[in-house]
């Protein structure tokens, strides 16, 4: 029978050792990418541990990426991809982050970049524009190669053409039907031309007047209701038809057409100007009916017709997600300056550190101007100590900012990271931090030592008070030879059949590092 036996010289050695990963590639270029369509670059990522991890989340700061990691366990010196597919919903530059997060804390970052464009040529010209510049882009646009039809012409066609289904034609705010299809025909229906901007407020003269983008069929009655009362939101009507509302000044139109309505009412401020400012107090409510109420196929249908006629387009119709980069139709609209960063952890749990840990926290810049004053940044308790941080980080870049710990006896700690980002607002980024340190030290095997007892039956070594984070199991003999390597869940029977007697190792490895006892195989 063998028989294993703990000498009394316990502890070889220990060390620790840094989380690593090691990337294919820190960047991902995608190119340019339309609007349409939806592009996947992958990236490996490889376990250069000596012990297994876990990917805890894939972080990125930009809605249109999306990632996904097959198995989020990676084995020793395994390798898994990370797919990250990039679906612009702009024809803007895109400058993002992914932050992968392992299940101990650590951080890396892959940069990605790429150019979102659009399938169609009528709007290249507004590439990675937002704001006036934008609005100063589409009004140009709007004007080049604009053919007036004149009024009369106008509403020939929206009659006959335009407005016309199957010989119907259709109130837009109270869906009563006529059958005609002539200037006429709509006087003997009592259908009236509606000016969605009125003409009592800048639409009097042409080309404004005759404008089809924001001409519409109307029950004559109704058209007179609605007169050049603004739209909102009616609470008490006076009046009410086919879903329209007349009330307190206002006038809501019905949710069939209150996308369209709003619509128009933009394309018209973009397009000639906000005559005697009749938009502003509209301007919210139209917006929200904008986003509310998307382009249905009628509405894109109808944009095509009338850029038949016009030569011109209304861009709420074929890209409704412009609205996104302005702030003000009806008004200037100047850049503004957006200063905001990001953390990937709003809060963090390091896993058995030792104070030559470092680790890495990315703070991502996901506003629109450079930040170059990232310095004032602190800790509460000191127990984590900021070793260096990047000022200067730019749009959609990171700044590093590099942590070690505070030699500290074993034990689980805590403390708080606070990073002021804008000293005249007040803005600081709050993140709570905690570590464990001693778990594999020297000192802490010698309190609490680990004994190493034999069994007849199976002829195992049997360790117990294994440190909390032991993962795997090595025994070496004295010749430098590995003959065993354990990683199974279970480590406390660790089998050691037909071995010859003599002095082995056995190496408990942790996440921390590693500790090794001396056994005796008699």
């Amino acid at each position: 029978m063998r028989k294993y036996n703990l000498l009394s010289a316990f502890v070889l050695y220990t060390f620790f050792v840094k989380a690593q990963l090691t990337l294919s590639s820190s960047t991902i270029e995608f190119g340019d990418v339309l609007t349409t369509e939806e592009k996947e670059i992958a990236v490996d990522i490889t376990n250069k541990n000596t012990y297994p991890v876990k990917v805890e989340n894939a972080v990125l700061h930009s809605a249109d990426f999306t990632c996904s990691v097959a198995n989020t366990e990676i084995g020793v010196g395994g390798t898994e991809k990370v797919r990250v597919k990039f679906k612009p919903r702009h024809n803007i530059s895109y400058n993002s982050e992914l932050i992968i997060v392992l299940d101990d804390g650590a951080e890396y970052r892959i940069d990605i970049q790429g150019d979102g464009r659009y399938e169609d040529t009528y709007y290249s010209s507004t590439f990675n524009k937002s704001y006036q510049d934008l609005k100063d882009e589409l009004k140009s646009i709007l004007a080049k190669n604009y053919r007036n039809l004149g009024y009369t012409y106008a509403r020939d066609n929206m009659y006959g053409d335009i407005d016309n289904q199957d010989g119907k034609v259709t109130c837009v705010y109270t869906g009563r039907e006529s059958t005609f299809s002539t200037r006429s025909g709509a006087n003997a229906n009592s259908m009236n031309c509606e000016h969605t901007w009125p003409q009592s407020f800048g639409s009097s003269n042409e080309p404004e007047r005759a404008d089809i983008h924001h001409l519409f069929p109307t029950d004559g009655g109704t058209n007179s209701r609605r007169g050049n009362n603004p739209f909102g939101v009616v609470t008490n009507p006076s009046w009410t038809g086919g879903g329209s509302k007349l009330g307190g000044g206002l006038f809501e139109p019905r949710d069939e057409h209150k996308g369209a309505v709003a619509r128009a009412m933009l394309y018209f401020a973009i397009r000639y100007q906000n005559y005697n400012n009749f938009l502003d107090a509209q301007e919210d409510i139209l917006k929200q009916w904008h986003t509310t109420f998307q382009p249905n196929a009628w509405d894109i249908l109808r944009n095509e017709k009338i850029f038949g006629y016009q030569k011109n387009r209304n861009p709420f119709v074929d890209h409704p997600e412009f609205i996104e980069r302005m702030n003000k139709i009806g008004s200037n609209d100047p850049k503004p300056e957006i200063r905001t960063i990001e953390v990937s952890q709003q809060q963090i749990n390091y896993s058995y550190v030792s104070p030559s840990t470092e680790r890495t926290i990315y703070l991502v810049n996901t506003g629109n101007i450079q930040i170059s004053d990232i310095t004032d940044i602190f800790t509460k308790s000191n127990n984590v100590i900021i070793k260096s941080v990047e000022s200067t980080a730019n749009p959609g870049d990171v700044s590093a900012l590099v942590v070690t710990f505070k030699s500290l006896p074993e034990g689980t700690y805590e403390d708080e990271i606070w990073i002021n980002i804008d000293a005249q607002t007040g803005s600081v980024i709050k993140i709570p931090v905690s570590f464990t340190t001693g778990q594999a030290s020297v000192n802490n095997l010698k309190q609490k030592p680990m004994r190493a007892m034999y069994s007849n039956h199976n002829q195992a070594i049997h360790l117990q008070n294994l440190p909390k984070d032991a993962y795997g199991i090595e025994i070496w003999n004295s010749n430098g030879q590995m003959v065993l390597n354990d990683i199974s869940p279970t480590l406390n029977d660790i089998p050691f059949n037909n071995s010859n007697s003599g002095v082995y190792f056995v190496l408990i490895k942790t996440r921390a590092g590693a500790v090794a006892s001396k056994v005796l195989v008699y």
